[in-house]
């Protein structure tokens, strides 16, 4: 009955050492992945490797995206056309109303369109021919035995932040962000959350050092830069290989 993520990449768009940000939720022998980034799966296989149960593209049925960015869904394709030729089982495709009506258009459209079959005529298929999708409406939903809530971010593209919860056990991610003090506030009241940190618009790591000492306990930085120090600082960064529980 254990609520447990396990980190898949900690990286960010232009990582070169790790695999890009990435967490993978598990309770009762099911799973939710959070974000498809390229490669995925080499990082799923890697995940394996680094202790716990070993992980494929076969025993993902559930992905969540966060938004339309690359590092963040550039290994749908290769996930969904798995589960279409080697599986030939759909899995479930989970995002808010805003990002699942960009996916198709904006990501997937181009590679995935037409597929040849034998005799080498071209068939046109649309992203309901490859998954089951599902839209996050409101500000809550049930996942097999996940309950999720949501709320967007401050990002160039629509972005949810999520908090998982099972039983009495919650964990959050903040997905892409400015360094936002009510979606902190927000996600601190999760017993353990992820929290990006990154350039540009992202959350700088010197906003998040003003933060009071007992929320910083309950972070763990992910989404860092490659000369990031994970092995310094005074907020615990996620190392890749990861599992925790609550």
């Amino acid at each position: 009955m254990t609520l447990a993520v396990r980190v898949v990449g900690v990286g960010d768009a232009f990582t070169a050492q790790y695999h890009h940000a990435c967490l993978l939720f598990e309770r009762d022998g099911e799973r939710l992945l959070i974000d498809a980034p390229p490669a995925l799966a080499r990082a799923l296989k890697d995940l394996g490797t680094r202790g716990g149960e070993l992980v494929s593209l076969d025993s993902i049925d559930r992905v969540l995206i966060t938004h339309v960015h690359g590092d963040h869904v550039g290994g749908l394709e290769q996930l969904l056309f798995w589960r279409r030729f080697v599986t030939q089982r759909k899995c479930s495709v989970y995002a808010i109303p805003e990002v699942l009506n960009d996916l198709w258009d904006g990501r997937l459209r181009g590679g995935m369109e037409q597929l040849m079959d034998r005799d080498h005529h071209i068939r046109k298929l649309s992203l309901t021919d490859y998954a089951d999708l599902h839209p996050l409406e409101g500000e809550t939903a049930r996942i097999g035995p996940f309950e999720l809530s949501w709320r967007n971010t401050i990002h160039h593209v629509p972005t949810s932040a999520l908090r998982v919860r099972a039983d009495n056990a919650t964990i959050g991610y903040s997905a892409d962000t400015a360094f936002d003090p009510t979606l902190i506030d927000w996600l601190n009241q999760s017993d353990l959350f992820f929290h990006e940190t990154n350039l540009g618009v992202h959350t700088p790591i010197e906003s998040l050092l003003t933060l009071a000492p007992t929320t910083r306990e309950r972070m763990r930085l992910i989404h860092y830069t490659d000369w990031h120090d994970p092995e310094t600082g005074d907020i615990a960064s996620a190392r890749e290989g990861e599992r925790y529980e609550r």
